[in-house]
């Protein structure tokens, strides 16, 4: 994942928080979080110059300190393109309304 984000790549996620990518890192390091399975189906890709924004819907499988976690979100990335390579520097996520 981190050949994939810029240095500054931050997740704002679905409680509303701003997290750093320092911080999620080390989220996944002490095992809070893990994934089994992760989808993405994208459905929007919208290019502005050196600047794109990638509309999806994901869903995935795992643990948030030891529970299920909301696994059907609407994601929101943006990506900046540096030389010829687009990073991503960041991500939002929004619950899918039931």
């Amino acid at each position: 994942m981190k050949k994939c984000i810029t240095k500054d790549w931050v997740l704002v996620n679905s409680q509303g928080w701003i997290i750093l990518q320092e911080s999620f890192f080390q989220v996944l390091k002490h095992g809070l979080l893990s994934h089994d399975t992760m989808t993405k189906e994208i459905l929007r890709v919208k290019i502005y110059g050196e600047i794109a924004l990638v509309t999806g819907r994901g869903q995935n499988t795992g643990s948030w300190h030891g529970k299920p976690p909301e696994a059907d979100k609407w994601i929101t990335d943006v990506y900046k393109k540096e030389n010829t390579k687009w990073l991503c520097i960041l991500t939002h996520l929004t619950p899918v309304k039931k």
